[in-house]
């Protein structure tokens, strides 16, 4: 015995939609307890690169999982937070002990977190009074482009100069 069952337009489109939300590649290895994980790492000073290696995937992956998931986005703001925090410690501890290499510290920081410890110049050209820089631009007068008209002008008018300069 076979039944008929009548399928409205209705829905084919909701079998559609269904069938365009389905995922394609393979699964994310995303885990939520990476959020923790990475905060306790940023704890001990650790960086991008070594959660990446924690994981198993490359940092790339670790920026799309924070595009994708806000746990993740957030978890990985607070931890350059965590990670900054360990290092400035380090470097306060490391100024009374016997042996610190600041140069290696200081560079360290600069790599690391470059708004808060990176050294800038900045340099501005300004006019007088603080202004706009005035700029002039002069055009060189080829004589030979003149016709014989106007190199009379020319003639005329750099005599009547010379006549008033005596």
């Amino acid at each position: 015995m076979c039944y008929h069952v009548p399928v409205f337009s209705s829905q084919v489109d909701m079998i559609e939609e269904v069938k365009e939300k389905r995922p394609r590649g393979r699964p994310s290895s995303y885990d939520p307890a990476f959020c923790k994980r990475i905060i306790e790492m940023a704890d001990e000073g650790s960086g991008p690169a070594e959660y990446a290696v924690e994981f198993g995937v490359d940092r790339a992956t670790l920026y799309k999982w924070a595009d994708q998931y806000e746990d993740f986005r957030t978890a990985l703001s607070r931890a350059k937070i965590h990670e900054q925090a360990w290092w400035e410690r380090e470097g306060r501890s490391g100024m009374r002990a016997d042996k610190f290499n600041a140069l290696v510290w200081k560079t360290s920081m600069q790599a690391r977190f470059r708004d808060d410890y990176t050294e800038r110049k900045e340099t501005q050209l300004t006019g007088a009074n603080g202004g706009a820089i005035q700029v002039e631009t002069t055009k060189k007068l080829n004589i030979n482009e003149l016709d014989p008209e106007q190199r009379d002008v020319l003639k005329q008018a750099l005599l009547a100069a010379k006549g008033a300069k005596k």
